[in-house]
């Protein structure tokens, strides 16, 4: 292989291994919003923070990644969803994801309000002189969530699926599997507040990688998660 051939190899590979890093922290660095239909023509718009707990001056911080986002009914069961990556921007890659929220039940005693969300993330590198420079992940979300006190407690997973994978390792995971488990509190009747912990990446090692995450087993990194939804 000639030398521009090896710098050009370079090149993806570190795009690669950069947006898949980036790609961890977009599937679902935002506490989980869509929790129940929002009624046919209504809007809720959402502002997130939180990240991966990393270690860094000393002690362990979570990286402030943040989020803006909507969610619009379409129907009495359906919402449509979309939000916008901020910090990835400061990275010079712009990061977006889309979907679309079915509940086909919703909370009645024990049963809870379910969602199920097929979603697509969509990253676009800014930077000059890459390769390959558009990703896109489909994402599949379930929910579910009970009315307690005078909130509502939830849980769920992420999946996102790695479409394209790296030729440095044969044994990279397919998909990356993420587990979120949150409550949502009641600030008066248009606004909420969500706190919510996530193990993002539950199913990728991260004990070898040159960033230390707070982790269970050696796997993922977790996540605390801050947003505020306002109902219009």
């Amino acid at each position: 292989m000639t030398k521009g051939g090896n710098i050009q190899k370079n090149m993806n590979f570190k795009f690669f291994l950069h947006i898949t890093v980036i790609t961890l922290f977009l599937t679902g660095c935002a506490a989980r919003t869509n929790l129940d239909p929002v009624g046919k023509g209504q809007v809720n718009v959402s502002g997130s923070i939180g990240g991966p707990i990393v270690a860094a001056f000393g002690t362990h911080v979570p990286v402030p990644y943040a989020i803006v986002g909507a969610n619009y009914g379409l129907t009495e069961r359906i919402n449509l969803t979309g939000n916008l990556h901020l910090l990835s921007l400061f990275y010079n890659i712009f990061g977006a994801d889309f979907g679309m929220g079915w509940f086909p039940f919703k909370n009645e005693g024990y049963i809870p309000t379910v969602c199920l969300q097929p979603r697509l993330l969509l990253l676009a590198s800014l930077k000059s002189g890459v390769d390959s420079r558009f990703r896109a992940y489909p994402i599949v979300s379930t929910s579910a969530a009970w009315s307690l006190g005078k909130g509502t407690i939830y849980s769920g997973f992420d999946l996102t699926a790695l479409v394209s994978s790296p030729d440095y390792d044969d044994d990279a995971s397919p998909f990356i599997f993420s587990h979120f488990l949150g409550y949502r509190w009641k600030l008066g009747s248009t606004t909420r507040l969500l706190t919510e912990i996530k193990w993002h990446g539950a199913n990728i090692r991260s004990d070898q990688l040159a960033v230390e995450y707070i982790q269970i087993g050696s796997y993922g990194a977790i996540t605390p998660l801050v947003s505020i939804e306002k109902r219009f």
